[in-house]
């Protein structure tokens, strides 16, 4: 199996799922989101972060090493977590507010559907990787 497939794979599985793993299972996500992205930001955040990044860099290195085709759409949709992670390290303050906004308005509406948009998403990539590899 290619880097491309097994990274398609696993990461829209992740995306696709979420709904079921922040939502359906029997626990309470609102208060672990707002554990999870405390006021002050966490020390592991930019480890995390960074290693996103360095992983994406791998990817577009992979890319244009690599002759495997097809593998722009993989690199480019897996690129766009990287958005997250830039805001993680430049602007978390604003990125803690946006969420803890959300999670105060209608009980967490917005974040559940945030997370089915997600679900699309990581749908989407599953069909891209299945079809194109």
């Amino acid at each position: 199996m290619n880097y491309f497939k097994a990274l398609g794979i696993i990461f829209g599985l992740l995306a696709l799922l979420k709904p079921f793993y922040m939502h359906l299972l029997p626990w309470d996500e609102n208060r672990f989101l707002e554990k999870f992205y405390s006021e002050k930001r966490p020390p592991w955040i930019i480890p995390i972060a960074l290693f996103g990044l360095a992983l994406i860099a791998l990817t577009w290195y992979l890319h244009f090493t690599l002759d495997i085709a097809h593998s722009i759409y993989i690199s480019v949709l897996f690129s766009l977590t990287g958005l997250k992670a830039l805001t993680f390290i430049f602007d978390y303050n604003s990125f803690q507010k946006a969420v803890a906004r959300m999670l105060r308005k209608d009980r967490g509406r917005n974040i559940v559907m945030i997370d089915i948009g997600v679900a699309v998403f990581g749908l989407i990539i599953l069909v891209a990787t299945f079809i194109l590899y």
